[in-house]
């Protein structure tokens, strides 16, 4: 167990230090208000010649990736087109893939969870509240892997925005993606699995100054080593908003929805299914806004079996996820 936590404390190392080493020097007469921000160190892409470096900090999803032309081309720019013109696009682009993104990705709030329910279970015994429920499994429920290292081939583009500068990645993928872990989490408790994850996936962000948009559509399989771990199909959907320049209660202007539903690949059943509505209070005076996700999970007791099945273990999960968005 200490091995393993010692591997994540490498890759959540990687994620935080990498972004601040492939910075340029500081020249040594600058000025300290010329500095990057907090933001900039957080969420960020830096060109690096060859490749894109882009790399995101958030509690419950981590991140450092580098993206890399395969055919010596740069990521095209675009501006002023709507969604269904951006679909089209990359559509017709990813069909012979241009590019390629190779990442590694770490889910810093999850892995909490199961240090405290290994190392502290006094502590974690507080959150229960009965019926097979505990706080803080609702606080880092729906993430089954505490870290994955992917690798993307397909198409992209950079989104940019007149008189405005890019304040993250601002890159819209398409294409196919195939993602790798040995560890899989089950009530926050780890156990060994190699999975391997093949998926088609659309998935980008727009992020400006008043306004950010996000959104992900991906269809996939994911298959274990572990005996005991259903095989499935799977689609999921995740649409998230942020406008600062409007009311904060409008709820469709600055909110995300989040949908998946997994089948079993031996039977064909409904084994998991996972619905997330979330909402957001902007802080346009910060520059952030406090975020707030809500939802709930089923899962069929078939989805494990052997030493992992568990009779007394409750169906329902529900999802609490506060946080905030930079």
């Amino acid at each position: 167990m200490r091995q393993r936590f010692l591997l994540l404390f490498c890759i959540l190392l990687m994620a935080y230090v990498v972004p601040v080493y492939a910075e340029e020097p500081a020249k040594p007469q600058q000025a300290p208000a010329s500095g990057r921000t907090l933001k900039e160190y957080l969420f960020g892409s830096k060109e690096l010649g060859w490749a894109d470096l882009d790399w995101e900090t958030d509690l419950y999803y981590s991140n450092v990736s580098l993206n890399i032309p395969l055919d010596g081309s740069p990521i095209p720019h675009v501006s002023g087109q709507d969604e269904f013109e951006i679909y089209s696009r990359l559509w017709l682009h990813s069909l012979v893939p241009r590019f390629m993104l190779v990442e590694a990705s770490v889910m810093p709030l999850p892995l909490a969870g199961v240090a405290l329910k290994e190392y502290a279970k006094d502590f974690y015994g507080i959150a229960d509240i009965g019926r097979n429920q505990n706080v803080i499994q609702w606080l880092t429920a729906g993430f089954e892997e505490p870290y994955a290292f992917s690798v993307f081939m397909g198409d992209m583009v950079k989104f940019d925005k007149p008189g405005e500068e890019r304040l993250s990645s601002n890159k819209g993928y398409m294409g196919y993606l195939l993602s790798y872990s040995n560890q899989h989490i089950k009530n926050n408790v780890l156990i060994p699995d190699h999975s391997l994850e093949a998926e088609w996936k659309m998935k980008g962000e727009r992020s400006f100054k008043d306004e950010k948009l996000s959104w992900s559509f991906r269809l996939g399989a994911k298959v274990h080593e572990n005996p005991d771990i259903a095989n499935t199909f799977y689609v999921g959907f995740r649409r998230s908003n942020l406008d600062f320049r409007v009311n904060p209660f409008e709820f469709l202007r600055n909110s995300t929805f989040d949908v998946r539903w997994d089948i079993g690949a031996k039977h064909g059943d409904l084994l998991r299914q996972e619905y997330v509505l979330g909402k957001k209070f902007p802080i346009k005076s910060w520059g952030v806004a406090l975020k707030l996700d809500v939802g709930m999970i089923w899962e069929d007791p078939s989805r494990y079996s052997g030493s992992l099945h568990d009779t007394n273990a409750s169906n329902f999960t529900l999802v609490l996820r506060p946080n905030i968005q930079f």
